[in-house]
């Protein structure tokens, strides 16, 4: 039998690692410009974002298209928000001056 945590949940599994983060994740909470100049930045790229909160809402998720794979990148609201999407930008700009993407 597997051991469970004091929740009941089995030790090992992502419930049992779960990290804890204070605040709530709420998109109005980032700066409208800085996720739209991510928009702008990534789809100029020939990429695509994909914005949304993990299933039990306690963080933000991004979903990231046009750098290889898709991942999703997770981010605790305790986390800078606008960090993040600053850091998107970046990530994308260096997308678009590689010699196959420019326009």
């Amino acid at each position: 039998m597997a051991k469970k945590d004091s929740n009941g949940n089995p030790i090992g599994t992502s419930r049992g690692l779960r990290r804890s983060s204070s605040g709530t994740a709420d998109w109005v909470s980032a700066d409208a410009a800085t996720l739209h100049r991510a928009v702008a930045t990534a789809t100029n790229a020939g990429g695509a974002l994909r914005f949304g909160y993990t299933r039990d809402g306690g963080a933000y998720n991004v979903g990231i298209y046009g750098d290889g794979e898709p991942y999703t990148e997770y981010i605790r609201p305790d986390e800078d928000i606008d960090q993040v999407l600053r850091s998107i930008i970046e990530l994308f700009e260096s997308i678009k001056d590689t010699p196959m993407n420019k326009r």
